[in-house]
């Protein structure tokens, strides 16, 4: 005869046993999923404030055909572009020695110091051929990940391969080496050999407009916020500006004299759209403006764009300080606004 105590207490045993290693399963399974997920945090590379001195100008080309699109799907990038570029306003904040710094700890696997920087718009594709990347690091941070910091200047790299880094270590000083037109710092990540957009992270969809998880740390994440165009400098000069001149650090004069040939106002901007009108205009010391230059519409997507207007002097112009003044205007929603305003100031002596 069955002894039905003793039966349902042995059921009631195994049921419980079948039970806890149920639980167990499925407690362990998302924290096992979470162990093996990718990650890495990601400080600032560079020294200098982000929005104030550097601009991200070209970000990570997340379009998988021969169009070029951010992660926005924004045209701050060009087609097959794999990094993200923290630019200064023009060469002559190079003398300021803008450090490059370590975005996460690691070890150095691979340097390069020996490459000549150029003047903007003077590289040459022949010379620097296989050396793009000019004078660079380049950092594994284990698990999977490495992020390479390329166009420092030449000389100024300061680890060694094989060294253990910290985060925001400083790796060397912001140059123009390599393939670049203007001073930056182009990042790139990679994930197991896979180009990574830090603004969206691993595991996202491919295209632009998808959500994700950035790798940068999240305290930085306002200041990272994505800005469709901007202003990268402006000035006034005496003589016809050329784009290569103005990022070379040229035409910033303070004063000039009341017998300069010309009294021009520059601007360079990036992120013009199509449709978008600029207006540019100089006021004199006694407040009447006698220089007014209106821009026709756009019609295409520029990531860069440079103007400027002014007046070719036949007389000496009346001393005091004069005001130059950029708009941007930008039709939103149906609705039209200043979507971009900067000045400078130059006086008259």
């Amino acid at each position: 005869m069955i002894d039905r105590t003793k039966w349902f207490g042995a059921n009631i045993g195994y049921a419980l046993i079948i039970c806890s290693i149920a639980v167990l399963i499925i407690v362990m399974i998302p924290v096992r999923a979470l162990a093996a997920e990718p990650s890495i945090r990601l400080s600032l590379p560079v020294g200098c404030k982000i929005g104030r001195v550097c601009t991200i100008l070209n970000y990570v080309d997340r379009d998988p055909g021969p169009g070029a699109k951010d992660y926005t799907c924004g045209r701050l990038v060009y087609n097959g572009h794999k990094g993200t570029d923290f630019r200064l306003p023009d060469a002559g904040w190079l003398k300021h020695n803008v450090a490059i710094l370590a975005a996460a700890p690691g070890t150095v696997i691979g340097i390069r110091n020996d490459v000549d920087d150029h003047a903007p718009g003077q590289y040459d594709p022949n010379r620097n051929k296989g050396r793009e990347c000019g004078n660079g690091v380049l950092i594994d941070h284990g698990g999977g990940w490495r992020t390479q910091y390329c166009h420092l200047r030449k000389g100024s790299v300061s680890v060694r391969k094989g060294a253990q880094v910290s985060r925001k270590a400083v790796l060397g000083i912001m140059g123009l080496s390599g393939k670049t037109e203007f001073p930056h710092l182009h990042i790139g990540v990679r994930y197991k050999g896979k180009v990574i957009d830090p603004f969206i992270g691993v595991g996202a969809k491919a295209g632009c407009g998808v959500k994700g998880k950035p790798l940068w740390d999240p305290s930085l994440l306002p200041s990272l916020t994505y800005r469709p165009s901007g202003v990268l400098s402006s000035g006034f000069t005496d003589k016809v500006p050329t784009i290569k001149q103005v990022v070379g650090g040229q035409h910033r004069h303070k004063s000039l004299s009341r017998n300069a040939p010309n009294l021009l106002f520059w601007v360079m901007i990036f992120g013009l759209q199509p449709g978008d009108t600029e207006v540019l205009r100089i006021t004199g010391p006694d407040g009447r403006v006698f220089v007014r230059k209106k821009s026709p519409a756009a019609r295409k997507h520029m990531v860069r764009r440079f103007t400027y207007s002014g007046k070719r002097n036949r007389r000496p112009l009346a001393p005091g300080l004069y005001k130059g003044e950029y708009l941007l205007m930008r039709t939103t929603e149906g609705k039209r606004s200043i979507a971009l305003k900067t000045t400078a100031r130059v006086r008259i002596q």
